[in-house]
């Protein structure tokens, strides 16, 4: 039997790991030029790990450490994610008309990505998870040290997509993001 999920583990984070209660503070551009910058937290209900694995892998390795200080020398600044929504709340989005949303459901629409429900047993916390979709127009990043330590406190690992569920949304991603985009739209006659 083929699983698509995964638990996840302590250790490295994981790509295609999903992530739950993580804060992402963000500048408040209204206070760029006022002399004290302010932050806004967004905690995201859901997010997905897009970095690499063997990046996020050779970057946990390389930990400072009582031997090794400088955290500086970490070769991972930051990890990129994607938001992740319930699945019910990305169809009640505007624009996503039911033929759309069996394209989303499907994974046949570019721009969307279709997660399955995780199962309890599957789910680091052990509740499981609802069907979920992804936006590939909705990332972001969070320094490196700061994902860590929001994981010691708040946020919860939850699971991660196994192979070859993980090369499916990683080459899809990666397929959105490469997109052409081109001056005219072909004419037929």
């Amino acid at each position: 039997m083929t699983r698509i999920y995964a638990r996840s583990e302590d250790g490295a984070l994981r790509q295609g790991e999903i992530i739950t209660g993580l804060v992402h503070a963000r500048l408040d551009i209204e206070t760029v030029e006022a002399g004290e910058a302010r932050w806004i937290a967004e905690t995201h209900p859901y997010a997905i790990t897009l970095s690499q694995d063997c990046d996020l892998d050779q970057d946990w390795k390389s930990q400072p450490s009582a031997d090794k200080p400088n955290s500086a020398a970490r070769p991972l600044s930051s990890v990129l994610f994607a938001q992740v929504h319930e699945a019910i709340d990305l169809k009640g989005r505007g624009g996503l008309n039911s033929e759309l949303w069996k394209r989303v459901r499907q994974n046949k629409d570019e721009r969307f990505h279709f997660l399955e429900a995780v199962s309890p047993e599957n789910d680091a916390v052990g509740i499981g998870l609802p069907e979920m979709g992804i936006d590939f127009k909705q990332y972001f990043t969070i320094p490196t040290e700061e994902v860590y330590r929001r994981l010691q406190k708040t946020a919860r690992r939850r699971c991660h997509l196994a192979s070859p569920y993980l090369e499916h949304l990683s080459t899809r991603f990666c397929y959105y993001q490469f997109r052409v985009a081109l001056p005219l739209d072909h004419q037929s006659v």
